[in-house]
């Protein structure tokens, strides 16, 4: 079997079968083809022709790129649940997953905003026209549900419960939770929906079925995590905030500021969507870590 074929096969498989969510898909088709790409350039074309040792070269070659130990273990995880499916049908010669160990996961400290920075990454968006009223909503609408940037992306209209004040939205493994606006966000999300049909009105989109997404890009169609990113790190730069601040730290700066204001670990887990509640435990640490910030600042026997 050739190597696009395998992929097929595979992408099917975890479409419908394991019904995994669009974005994990399309994480895994985009890390194997990756793959696929490398195996190529060594003049394989046949699946079976994949061995330990084409993996530990493709490993090395990795190297190069200097990706994070995120998106290594990340690419790890595609890869292997690629070659097991392989190997459970037969494709792939012996189990070169039983001969694969994962990297270790080094933990660090997530980057967030204090409740001042946000105030001024917030105020420094200029609402004059329809695109800077998007602008403002999306980052309101971010820090109100702490949802994932993929979360936000795939938000459709019938997602949104204004009267209820809640978005349904689909995290990892297609799980469905409901977020909460506040009032900021439920306030800019009314102004944006009033002025939303203007970004409806490119020929470029008239045919696309994508005109449903809430947030829309210049063109009518879905506004896309690397346009969020864009826009956020734009705002940043003009509030003259020196961090380096993703949409995913938004979502931790939402949660360090629940905490901080006396939520619990267990209802920031479900707002957060966490299925364990080791993955949210590590707020607990960066609150810790800021207590022991401001006994040094403020007590007045600390230094």
């Amino acid at each position: 079997m050739n190597l696009e074929e395998s992929l097929k096969l595979y992408v099917r498989q975890i479409k419908y079968e394991k019904n995994l969510s669009s974005n994990t898909i399309r994480s895994y088709n985009k890390d194997i083809n990756h793959f696929i790409d490398y195996v190529k350039g060594l003049k394989i074309e046949n699946i079976s022709d994949i061995s330990l040792d084409i993996f530990r070269k493709y490993l090395k070659f990795l190297d190069n790129f200097k990706y994070s130990n995120r998106t290594i273990i990340r690419k790890y995880s595609s890869l292997i649940n690629y070659f097991k499916f392989l190997e459970i049908n037969n494709y792939l010669k012996g189990e070169i997953t039983q001969l694969i160990s994962p990297p270790r996961k080094y933990h660090r400290y997530y980057s967030f905003l204090s409740q001042n920075e946000l105030k001024e990454l917030l105020s420094c968006i200029e609402t004059s026209d329809c695109i800077g009223i998007r602008n403002r909503t999306l980052i309101e609408v971010l820090y109100s549900t702490g949802a994932r940037v993929s979360e936000i992306e795939d938000i459709n209209l019938e997602d949104v419960d204004f009267k209820n004040s809640e978005i349904k939205v689909t995290g990892k493994g297609n799980k469905q939770r409901i977020v909460y606006l506040n009032h900021n966000a439920r306030f800019w999300l009314n102004k944006y929906l009033n002025i939303r049909d203007n970004f409806r009105s490119s020929k470029k989109v008239e045919l696309s079925n994508r005109e449903n997404h809430l947030f829309l890009n210049k063109f009518g169609g879905r506004l896309t995590a690397r346009s969020i990113r864009t826009i956020l790190k734009k705002y940043l730069k003009k509030a003259g905030i020196n961090k380096n601040i993703s949409p995913h730290d938004i979502r931790h700066s939402f949660a360090t500021h629940l905490l901080q204001e006396g939520a619990g670990i267990r209802e920031i887990q479900e707002l957060l969507g966490h299925e364990n509640i080791s993955t949210t435990q590590i707020y607990t640490h960066l609150n810790i870590k800021k207590l022991k910030k401001d006994y040094s600042d403020f007590h007045p026997r600390a230094n």
